[in-house]
Protein backbone atom coordinates (compact mmCIF):
# COMPACT_ATOMS: atom_id res chain seq x y z
CA UNK A 1 0.00 0.00 0.00
CA UNK A 2 1.10 3.25 -0.70
CA UNK A 3 0.24 6.55 0.54
CA UNK A 4 0.01 8.90 -2.56
CA UNK A 5 1.27 12.33 -3.00
CA UNK A 6 2.27 13.10 -6.52
CA UNK A 7 3.58 16.00 -7.42
CA UNK A 8 3.63 17.14 -11.18
CA UNK A 9 6.42 19.44 -11.86
CA UNK A 10 4.51 22.35 -13.80
CA UNK A 11 3.82 25.43 -11.51
CA UNK A 12 -0.34 26.91 -12.25
CA UNK A 13 1.35 29.91 -14.11
CA UNK A 14 3.09 27.01 -16.33
CA UNK A 15 0.29 24.70 -16.45
CA UNK A 16 1.80 22.57 -13.81
CA UNK A 17 -0.10 19.86 -12.43
CA UNK A 18 0.29 18.75 -8.90
CA UNK A 19 -2.07 16.10 -8.05
CA UNK A 20 -2.44 14.59 -4.52
CA UNK A 21 -4.58 12.23 -2.91
CA UNK A 22 -5.64 11.47 0.51
CA UNK A 23 -2.24 10.34 2.64
CA UNK A 24 -4.75 7.69 4.51
CA UNK A 25 -5.94 6.26 1.07
CA UNK A 26 -4.83 2.94 0.17
CA UNK A 27 -3.51 1.92 -3.45
CA UNK A 28 -2.35 -0.41 -5.40
CA UNK A 29 1.14 -0.31 -4.51
CA UNK A 30 3.88 -2.75 -4.02
CA UNK A 31 3.38 -6.35 -4.11
CA UNK A 32 6.77 -6.59 -2.32
CA UNK A 33 6.06 -7.96 1.35
CA UNK A 34 8.32 -7.61 4.56
CA UNK A 35 10.44 -10.66 5.27
CA UNK A 36 9.37 -13.62 7.28
CA UNK A 37 12.38 -13.39 10.21
CA UNK A 38 12.98 -13.12 13.99
CA UNK A 39 13.65 -10.04 15.65
CA UNK A 40 16.45 -11.09 17.62
CA UNK A 41 19.63 -9.18 16.75
CA UNK A 42 19.80 -6.41 14.43
CA UNK A 43 17.61 -6.49 12.14
CA UNK A 44 18.34 -3.68 10.10
CA UNK A 45 15.92 -1.09 8.53
CA UNK A 46 13.86 -3.54 6.47
CA UNK A 47 10.39 -4.01 7.89
CA UNK A 48 10.31 -7.55 9.84
CA UNK A 49 7.17 -9.72 10.21
CA UNK A 50 6.62 -10.55 13.90
CA UNK A 51 6.99 -14.40 14.18
CA UNK A 52 4.06 -16.69 15.59
CA UNK A 53 6.23 -17.37 18.61
CA UNK A 54 6.13 -14.00 19.85
CA UNK A 55 2.31 -13.44 19.51
CA UNK A 56 1.13 -13.48 23.18
CA UNK A 57 -2.70 -14.93 24.29
CA UNK A 58 -5.05 -11.74 24.62
CA UNK A 59 -8.32 -11.20 25.65
CA UNK A 60 -9.60 -9.47 22.31
CA UNK A 61 -12.97 -9.81 20.77
CA UNK A 62 -11.99 -7.30 17.99
CA UNK A 63 -11.80 -8.14 14.30
CA UNK A 64 -9.30 -5.67 14.09
CA UNK A 65 -9.70 -5.78 9.63
CA UNK A 66 -13.28 -5.05 9.98
CA UNK A 67 -12.14 -1.38 11.80
CA UNK A 68 -9.02 -0.57 10.26
CA UNK A 69 -10.19 3.31 11.26
CA UNK A 70 -10.31 2.48 14.87
CA UNK A 71 -7.02 0.37 14.92
CA UNK A 72 -5.41 3.62 13.83
CA UNK A 73 -7.19 5.53 16.44
CA UNK A 74 -6.36 3.22 19.19
CA UNK A 75 -2.51 3.48 18.00
CA UNK A 76 -2.97 7.62 18.55
CA UNK A 77 -4.47 7.07 21.94
CA UNK A 78 -1.89 4.69 23.11
CA UNK A 79 0.45 6.32 21.80
CA UNK A 80 2.20 3.78 20.31
CA UNK A 81 5.53 5.23 17.81
CA UNK A 82 3.97 3.52 14.27
CA UNK A 83 4.97 3.38 10.50
CA UNK A 84 0.85 3.15 9.53
CA UNK A 85 -0.99 0.20 8.77
CA UNK A 86 -2.49 -1.73 5.81
CA UNK A 87 -5.08 -4.35 4.86
CA UNK A 88 -2.97 -7.78 3.45
CA UNK A 89 -4.98 -11.17 3.21
CA UNK A 90 -7.79 -10.62 5.66
CA UNK A 91 -5.61 -8.82 7.87
CA UNK A 92 -4.63 -5.54 8.78
CA UNK A 93 -0.97 -5.22 9.12
CA UNK A 94 0.44 -3.11 11.50
CA UNK A 95 3.50 -1.32 11.90
CA UNK A 96 4.60 -0.72 14.70
CA UNK A 97 8.12 1.43 15.88
CA UNK A 98 10.41 -0.55 18.91
CA UNK A 99 8.12 -3.70 19.09
CA UNK A 100 8.21 -5.29 22.84
CA UNK A 101 6.45 -7.59 24.56
CA UNK A 102 4.24 -5.02 26.27
CA UNK A 103 3.14 -3.59 23.12
CA UNK A 104 2.16 -7.22 21.87
CA UNK A 105 0.40 -7.91 25.01
CA UNK A 106 -1.84 -4.28 24.88
CA UNK A 107 -2.97 -5.35 20.76
CA UNK A 108 -3.59 -9.07 22.06
CA UNK A 109 -5.95 -7.85 24.77
CA UNK A 110 -8.11 -5.59 22.43
CA UNK A 111 -8.07 -7.24 18.83
CA UNK A 112 -8.82 -10.84 18.38
CA UNK A 113 -5.60 -13.59 17.20
CA UNK A 114 -5.41 -14.10 13.32
CA UNK A 115 -7.11 -10.38 12.19
CA UNK A 116 -3.79 -8.75 12.41
CA UNK A 117 -0.27 -8.81 12.38
CA UNK A 118 2.41 -7.17 13.48
CA UNK A 119 5.82 -6.00 11.80
CA UNK A 120 8.50 -4.17 13.28
CA UNK A 121 9.71 -1.23 11.36
CA UNK A 122 12.27 1.67 11.58
CA UNK A 123 10.55 5.05 10.87
CA UNK A 124 7.29 6.28 12.31
CA UNK A 125 4.51 7.91 9.34
CA UNK A 126 5.45 11.19 10.94
CA UNK A 127 9.02 10.60 10.32
CA UNK A 128 7.89 10.09 6.48
CA UNK A 129 5.29 12.85 6.27
CA UNK A 130 8.10 15.04 7.56
CA UNK A 131 10.30 14.17 5.05
CA UNK A 132 8.36 14.08 2.40
CA UNK A 133 7.00 17.73 3.25
CA UNK A 134 10.50 19.13 3.40
CA UNK A 135 10.48 18.43 -0.07
CA UNK A 136 7.70 20.65 -1.33
CA UNK A 137 8.90 23.32 1.75
CA UNK A 138 11.52 23.69 0.02
CA UNK A 139 10.38 23.98 -3.84
CA UNK A 140 12.34 20.40 -4.28
CA UNK A 141 10.03 19.43 -6.99
CA UNK A 142 10.76 21.85 -9.45
CA UNK A 143 14.19 22.80 -8.65
CA UNK A 144 15.65 19.71 -8.83
CA UNK A 145 13.04 18.09 -11.31
CA UNK A 146 11.92 15.68 -9.40
CA UNK A 147 8.21 13.99 -10.74
CA UNK A 148 6.84 12.98 -7.62
CA UNK A 149 6.80 10.88 -3.77
CA UNK A 150 5.09 8.54 -1.85
CA UNK A 151 5.34 7.19 0.71
CA UNK A 152 5.36 2.82 0.77
CA UNK A 153 4.00 2.07 3.83
CA UNK A 154 4.60 -1.99 3.07
CA UNK A 155 8.66 -1.34 2.51
CA UNK A 156 8.52 1.67 5.00
CA UNK A 157 9.75 4.37 2.68
CA UNK A 158 9.61 7.62 1.19
CA UNK A 159 9.81 6.85 -2.83
CA UNK A 160 10.86 9.54 -5.01
CA UNK A 161 10.53 9.87 -8.54
CA UNK A 162 12.68 11.83 -11.28
CA UNK A 163 13.70 11.15 -14.22
CA UNK A 164 18.24 9.80 -15.01
CA UNK A 165 18.89 12.83 -15.59
CA UNK A 166 18.15 14.74 -12.47
CA UNK A 167 20.01 11.73 -10.04
CA UNK A 168 23.21 13.33 -10.12
CA UNK A 169 22.33 16.76 -9.27
CA UNK A 170 19.51 16.08 -6.88
CA UNK A 171 20.57 13.16 -4.93
CA UNK A 172 22.88 15.15 -3.24
CA UNK A 173 20.39 17.76 -2.32
CA UNK A 174 18.01 15.51 -1.15
CA UNK A 175 20.26 13.86 1.52
CA UNK A 176 21.59 16.81 2.57
CA UNK A 177 17.65 17.47 3.54
CA UNK A 178 16.49 14.12 4.87
CA UNK A 179 18.55 11.39 6.06
CA UNK A 180 19.32 8.68 2.90
CA UNK A 181 17.62 5.47 5.38
CA UNK A 182 14.24 7.27 4.62
CA UNK A 183 14.60 7.19 1.25
CA UNK A 184 14.15 4.90 -2.14
CA UNK A 185 14.61 6.12 -5.46
CA UNK A 186 12.43 5.66 -8.19
CA UNK A 187 14.74 6.27 -11.50
CA UNK A 188 12.89 6.63 -14.92
CA UNK A 189 14.79 6.59 -18.33
CA UNK A 190 13.36 8.01 -21.28
CA UNK A 191 12.24 5.27 -23.43
CA UNK A 192 13.17 4.84 -26.68
CA UNK A 193 9.46 4.87 -28.41
CA UNK A 194 7.38 7.99 -27.76
CA UNK A 195 4.69 7.39 -25.62
CA UNK A 196 2.41 9.54 -27.43
CA UNK A 197 2.34 10.57 -31.56
CA UNK A 198 0.32 12.65 -32.72
CA UNK A 199 -1.07 16.34 -33.98
CA UNK A 200 -0.60 19.85 -32.76
CA UNK A 201 -4.38 21.14 -32.59
CA UNK A 202 -4.29 24.50 -30.12
CA UNK A 203 -1.72 26.21 -28.73
CA UNK A 204 -1.62 28.34 -25.37
CA UNK A 205 1.44 30.60 -24.88
CA UNK A 206 0.45 31.80 -21.95
CA UNK A 207 -0.03 28.70 -20.00
CA UNK A 208 2.57 27.39 -21.85
CA UNK A 209 0.37 24.27 -22.93
CA UNK A 210 -0.59 22.54 -26.25
CA UNK A 211 -3.31 20.06 -26.97
CA UNK A 212 -2.62 16.78 -28.68
CA UNK A 213 -5.07 14.79 -31.44
CA UNK A 214 -3.28 11.49 -30.71
CA UNK A 215 -2.60 9.31 -33.86
CA UNK A 216 -6.26 7.22 -34.79
CA UNK A 217 -8.34 9.47 -32.29
CA UNK A 218 -11.48 11.53 -33.48
CA UNK A 219 -10.53 13.92 -30.81
CA UNK A 220 -8.18 15.82 -28.96
CA UNK A 221 -7.48 13.86 -26.00
CA UNK A 222 -4.72 15.42 -23.98
CA UNK A 223 -3.02 19.13 -22.38
CA UNK A 224 0.54 18.69 -22.46
CA UNK A 225 2.18 21.14 -20.29
CA UNK A 226 5.72 22.88 -20.47
CA UNK A 227 7.75 23.39 -17.66
CA UNK A 228 11.86 24.55 -17.56
CA UNK A 229 12.99 20.68 -17.62
CA UNK A 230 11.00 20.13 -20.19
CA UNK A 231 13.17 19.30 -23.57
CA UNK A 232 11.80 20.38 -26.76
CA UNK A 233 13.88 19.66 -30.29
CA UNK A 234 13.07 19.60 -33.62
CA UNK A 235 13.34 16.49 -36.39
CA UNK A 236 17.11 16.58 -36.18
CA UNK A 237 17.64 16.38 -32.33
CA UNK A 238 18.68 20.34 -31.98
CA UNK A 239 17.25 22.14 -29.47
CA UNK A 240 14.45 24.71 -30.28
CA UNK A 241 11.68 26.74 -27.80
CA UNK A 242 8.36 26.59 -27.13
CA UNK A 243 7.86 29.37 -29.24
CA UNK A 244 9.43 27.57 -31.88
CA UNK A 245 6.15 25.16 -31.60
CA UNK A 246 3.11 25.68 -34.39
CA UNK A 247 -0.14 23.91 -35.09
CA UNK A 248 -0.54 21.27 -37.26
CA UNK A 249 2.83 20.11 -36.20
CA UNK A 250 3.25 16.21 -36.06
CA UNK A 251 5.22 15.13 -32.46
CA UNK A 252 6.65 12.54 -30.85
CA UNK A 253 6.01 13.00 -26.88
CA UNK A 254 7.07 11.87 -23.52
CA UNK A 255 5.03 12.78 -20.28
CA UNK A 256 6.21 13.29 -16.20
CA UNK A 257 4.54 9.77 -15.83
CA UNK A 258 2.12 12.21 -13.85
CA UNK A 259 -1.93 12.48 -14.75
CA UNK A 260 -4.25 14.72 -13.79
CA UNK A 261 -8.16 12.93 -14.22
CA UNK A 262 -9.70 15.40 -16.83
CA UNK A 263 -11.01 16.49 -19.65
CA UNK A 264 -8.55 16.70 -21.80
CA UNK A 265 -6.37 14.47 -19.60
CA UNK A 266 -3.82 17.06 -18.50
CA UNK A 267 -0.21 16.16 -18.05
CA UNK A 268 3.47 17.69 -18.24
CA UNK A 269 5.86 17.21 -20.75
CA UNK A 270 9.76 15.44 -20.16
CA UNK A 271 10.29 15.36 -24.06
CA UNK A 272 8.99 16.46 -27.13
CA UNK A 273 10.54 16.00 -30.55
CA UNK A 274 8.63 17.05 -33.69
CA UNK A 275 8.58 14.77 -36.28
CA UNK A 276 8.13 16.99 -39.47
CA UNK A 277 8.79 21.04 -39.03
CA UNK A 278 6.53 21.70 -41.88
CA UNK A 279 3.48 23.75 -41.10
CA UNK A 280 0.61 22.01 -42.57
Amino acid sequence: MKRQLLFNLLLVSLAVLVVSCDPRMETSGSNDEPSTTSLSGDSGNAPQVDTADRNPAGTGTINAAAEPGGVRGFLDEQQIANGDIYLKDGKVYINIVGLNDEIRQLLADQYAAGTYQLVHVAHSIEELEEAQQKLSDRELYRTLNLYGSNIDVIKNKLIISMPDTSEAKAKPEIERLIDPALITYDIQALSEKAEFVGTIVKIDPSHRQILILEEGKEEPSILFGFGEHSEIVNAQGAPITFEDLKEQQEVRLWSTGMFNDSLPVQTSARRLELIDETTK
